[in-house]
């Protein structure tokens, strides 16, 4: 009996751990389902010859992650997804992150380079056919590793944004006057 308690009560500890995790993470990006691939978010690409695609057989985890092709003459690329599309009236995808902690995402490079990953939260519009709002951009000096590594930033480096109505974030390279690069990027999520 004492030991049909102990299981039953490390059962219950394991399946607590477990749906916890479950509710303090906001999947964003696993390229694994319709909900958290690339077609389920609006995104930009920029300079013109820049493009974003969800490519099979390389991901951190699953099947799929997100190739970003950077090309740049004039010191910067960048690559962001809107959660909502841009549809001001799809609220669900406006997220309050005011309880989460960080921003978390695995990523790596075809080549090592030395210019400096730039991350971006931008905030809804407060009313339709506004203008949405950056935060200041949290950088990581260094270019990125060629080996998947994972990135984790504290949400309260973001500010001049209200982190009660974030729709979008932005992945950039800059520091050096021209380059070119790609990325992978996966699990991109918000963690309590």
């Amino acid at each position: 009996m004492k030991r049909f308690l102990k299981i039953s009560i490390l059962f219950l500890m394991v399946v607590t751990l477990i749906f916890s995790q479950i509710g303090n993470v906001l999947l964003i990006y696993d390229g694994e389902s319709d909900n958290s691939n690339l077609s389920s978010l609006g995104f930009w690409v920029a300079p013109e010859g820049c493009k974003a695609e969800e490519l099979e057989g390389i991901a951190y985890s699953g099947k799929r992650s997100l190739k970003i092709s950077f090309v740049w003459e004039s010191w910067w690329a960048g690559m962001g997804i809107n959660f909502a599309k841009w549809n001001f009236d799809n609220k669900d995808k406006i997220f309050d992150l005011s309880q989460y902690k960080t921003l978390e995402f695995y990523i790596k490079s075809e080549k090592t380079d030395n210019y400096n990953l730039l991350i971006t939260l931008a905030e809804a519009p407060s009313e339709k056919g506004g203008k949405e709002v950056y935060s200041e951009k949290y950088t990581i000096s260094g270019g990125v590793p060629t080996s998947w590594t994972k990135i984790s930033i504290p949400l309260k480096s973001f500010v001049t944004v209200d982190l009660k109505r974030i729709w979008g974030m932005s992945i950039e390279v800059s520091g050096v006057p021209s380059g070119k690069t790609i990325l992978y990027v996966d699990d991109i999520k918000f963690v309590k």
